[in-house]
């Protein structure tokens, strides 16, 4: 009979122990803490004397030599796609393609008096009134005669392509940014009249020393 008050004190206390067990918090994590010392560094700044260039440019020149008689541009001015920018004395050039087309015009009537000629010696020949040695030297003399109208054709294209070279325009939108020659001025083949520049894109142009790149 006095068992039982005496266990139930044992069992009050494993009772209040596991509640001490399950209240108890896992331990926390200490984290570790990254540091950054700062010191003070010097900063140099330099400056430097620079311009602001076009990307792309281009020197533009006759084909030809001959003498200036006209300028239309000057530094500074802005020019568009096909704009004249000077021209040669076309004097010559124009002689040149006159002479030319008469050239062309006495090949073709040579060609025309030729294959008149074979069409004759052919019926001629079917009706063997003539020889076909005859016949033969009619035909060459048209082939000749054909062959001479083709020379003629190009010499002629060629002339008014040499006139045509006797004006200088800008292949594309920009500004003039300098002069080469002056009207009165024979120029050569190749030598600079003006130098035309794309007003966009644009590109900074700076000395710097080599010091300072690593160079």
């Amino acid at each position: 009979m006095n068992r039982l008050p005496r266990i139930a004190p044992l069992l009050a206390l494993l009772a209040l122990a596991g509640c001490s067990r399950s209240e108890e918090k896992p331990p926390e994590i200490v984290r570790p803490v990254l540091s950054v010392v700062i010191e003070p560094k010097t900063v140099e700044t330099f400056g430097f004397a620079g311009s602001v260039e076009p990307q792309y440019s281009a020197d533009l020149a006759f084909r030809l030599l001959g003498r200036v008689v006209s300028r239309d541009v000057k530094v500074g001015d802005l020019v568009t796609k096909g704009t004249t920018i000077a021209a040669l004395d076309p004097t010559a050039l124009e002689l040149a393609v006159q002479a030319s087309k008469a050239d062309l015009s006495n090949a073709q009537a040579q060609f025309a008096n030729a294959a008149a000629s074979e069409e004759r010696q052919r019926a001629l020949l079917a009706s063997a009134n003539t020889s076909q040695s005859v016949f033969d030297a009619a035909q060459q003399a048209r082939q000749a005669a054909a062959a001479g109208v083709e020379r003629a054709n190009a010499a002629l294209a060629k002339s008014q392509e040499q006139l045509g070279y006797a004006r200088l325009f800008s292949d594309f939108d920009g500004v003039v940014t300098a002069v080469g020659a002056e009207v009165g001025q024979t120029v050569s083949p190749g030598q600079t009249i003006v130098t035309v520049a794309r007003t966009d894109p644009r590109e900074a142009v700076v000395d710097i020393p080599d010091q300072l790149t690593g160079d």
